[in-house]
């Protein structure tokens, strides 16, 4: 069987080798230390003693000049094989006599460490002779004592990791065989799944009843798989009533989405009602505008003609006694001229009015057509996105709103360059334009100034967009009805519907702008600006 890297014998021979370690190696090294330190001291001591006593016995060679007294006092130190040289030195430090190999001169004072090498002072009753240097062998017998000491240490070591490994191969054998059986076991019953399978009960107490908790919970587990096996069947059973169950719930919600698919058509019914409402409305302001034009030119025709023509009708059918004369050579005769010529002018400009009316009922006309023919193809195309200046649209919904604007103080201001295009549907910024000149004028009517003000001003905003703000002096909105001024059906007029700021404020976010509102209250009057995109965006 193929070893496992963390098995407990291996954890088992690490954890005794590593306690060994623990213990054996502060505490050799602890006394290593000491042996190496204790030694060290006795072989100082021994050699500044030898120096004390060398030194002593040359101050009389030194202090006589007896070289071979001196010669013969170093020569002695052949016995002592720890001295390896000495030399004595006379007062001037000159060397007198030397045993082995010496230098000529003392050395430096940091050499004398008392130890390796020691310089002593030769004198007899307090007075100086010289000097006295000893160097020794003592290093060399350190560091083989050392080597000594640390094999011997290691010796120690290696056989407490040897008693360390016998340790752990009886711990191997004695529990970590039965924990190893019962691990296979435990991955033969996973593999299995055979519950009947019961581990031997060997090895140390603990192990035994460890292996009869592991074959109790393999009793325990036979037991419940059994118990769920016969749940098994409970639950396929109930897996047919639920099968059941789903496919009665599926029926129910084809059911659902059929209701829904009619509630969809439901719905747009009732959008087509709302289209087919602004459609009626906006029709509205076209007629009410086409209606003014109609009745200015219903009555130019009918009243100032009719007049002028009755007129000359009965000058010339009945004139006057003296009409001839008049006509040939008298002084009134240029006053019939000038008559005819002012008829003639009166006739002229009250054919360019009706001209002028005929246009703006074209216009008009034009208009309700384009709204019709928008609306009938509103399932193909919604608007048709151009360029435009919108200066000409402003003076498109004034000609069209011309009922709305008389008797008002009117200002149109155009600010920053020129033209001032936008790209949008141009007849659906009329139709709104419309429809804010139709209530900013019904507002002031409310309001009854004294001076009725309309100021519609055109110029770019931030960004790629222009806009165009109607401002009156009405009778203002309230702050709660703000928030609601654009919702379908919500109308501050007593004979309102709710209808046109509501398809006012759909068509501009259609053209990809916007229709805000603002007002300082009652009696403040009322700004809604219309921001329109001055380019095409990239997804239309």
């Amino acid at each position: 069987m193929k070893p496992r890297i963390n098995s407990i014998h291996r954890q088992v021979l690490l954890f005794a080798f590593f306690i060994c370690l623990a213990v054996l190696l502060p505490v050799g090294g602890a006394l290593l230390a000491n042996h190496i330190s204790q030694f060290r001291a006795k072989l100082s001591q021994s050699f500044q003693a030898t120096s004390q006593v060398i030194a002593t016995n040359a101050s009389a060679a030194l202090a006589f000049n007896d070289k071979p007294a001196a010669t013969e006092l170093l020569a002695s130190l052949i016995h002592d094989p720890s001295i390896s040289s000495a030399a004595l030195y006379d007062k001037d430090n000159v060397r007198f006599v030397s045993y082995g190999e010496t230098p000529l001169v003392p050395p430096d004072a940091r050499l004398n460490d008392g130890f390796s090498a020691d310089l002593v002072d030769v004198s007899y009753k307090v007075e100086p002779y010289g000097h006295l240097l000893l160097i020794s062998r003592y290093p060399a017998e350190l560091r083989q004592a050392i080597l000594v000491w640390v094999s011997v240490y290691a010796a120690g070591i290696l056989l407490a990791a040897m008693l360390a490994f016998f340790l752990a191969a009886r711990f191997h054998q004695a529990v970590a065989t039965p924990l190893q059986s019962l691990a296979e076991t435990a991955g033969d019953v996973t593999a299995s799944k055979n519950y009947d399978v019961r581990v031997s009960l060997e090895g140390p107490a603990e192990i035994r009843e460890l292996a009869l908790a592991f074959n109790a919970m393999l009793e325990e587990i036979g037991r419940r798989d059994a118990e769920l096996a016969e749940k098994s069947e409970t639950l396929a059973h109930q897996l047919t009533v639920v099968r059941k169950e789903v496919h009665d719930r599926e029926v129910a919600e084809q059911l659902l989405r059929e209701n829904n698919r009619e509630m969809m058509r439901l719905s747009r019914e009732a959008g087509m009602a709302e289209v087919a409402t602004g459609v009626l409305h906006n029709i509205g302001n076209a007629l009410n505008s086409i209606n003014v034009s109609t009745e200015l030119l219903f009555t130019h025709v009918r009243d100032q003609a009719r007049e002028t023509a009755t007129t000359l009708r009965d000058f010339l059918i009945a004139p006057p006694a003296n009409a001839a004369a008049v006509f040939a050579a008298h002084p009134v005769g240029a006053s019939v001229k000038n008559f005819a010529a002012s008829l003639a002018r009166l006739t002229v400009a009250q054919m360019d009015e009706a001209a002028g009316e005929l246009a703006a009922l074209r216009t008009g006309v034009d208009h309700l057509k384009d709204i019709v023919s928008r609306q009938q193809s509103l399932a193909k195309t919604a608007t048709v996105i151009e360029p435009f200046d919108l200066r000409d649209a402003v003076q498109d919904a004034l000609l069209l709103s011309k009922s709305d604007v008389q008797g008002v103080d009117l200002h149109v201001e155009a600010i920053g360059e020129d033209p001032l295009h936008a790209c949008a549907d141009r007849s659906s910024v009329v139709q709104i334009l419309i429809n804010l000149i139709s209530n900013a004028r019904a507002a002031m009517d409310e309001a009854q100034a004294p001076a009725k003000i309309l100021r519609i001003q055109i110029g770019p905003v931030a960004g790629e967009n222009i806009s165009v703000a109607v401002i009156d002096n009405g009778c203002g909105i309230a702050t709660h009805q703000l928030v609601s001024i654009f919702s379908y059906g919500f109308t501050t007029k007593k004979e309102g519907h709710g209808f046109g700021l509501h398809n006012a404020a759909n068509a501009a976010r259609i053209m990809g702008g916007s229709l805000h509102v603002h007002s300082g209250g009652p009696g403040q009057g009322a700004t809604f600006t219309l921001n329109l995109p001055r380019h095409a965006s990239s997804s239309s």
